[in-house]
């Protein structure tokens, strides 16, 4: 389990970045009326597609290392 949880962590780390930073503006772009959205992480946007996974990831980690 704590494998797993290690795992399970490390691996919604880099995909929260590669998310944020690639698919979440990359969606924006594909919209045919023109999008000019800024994704901040401290916006909205930021809270539900950077924060959250980010915080699940830290959890997954930390419960990880600590699990006896």
């Amino acid at each position: 389990m704590k494998t797993l949880s290690l795992i399970f962590g490390i691996l919604l780390l880099i995909g929260t970045f590669v998310w944020f930073s690639y698919f979440v503006p990359l969606g924006c772009a594909m919209n045919t009326t023109g999008c000019r959205e800024e994704f901040s992480v401290w916006s909205q946007i930021g809270l539900i597609h950077f924060w959250l996974p980010l915080a699940v990831s830290a959890a997954a980690i930390i419960f990880g290392v600590r699990r006896a």
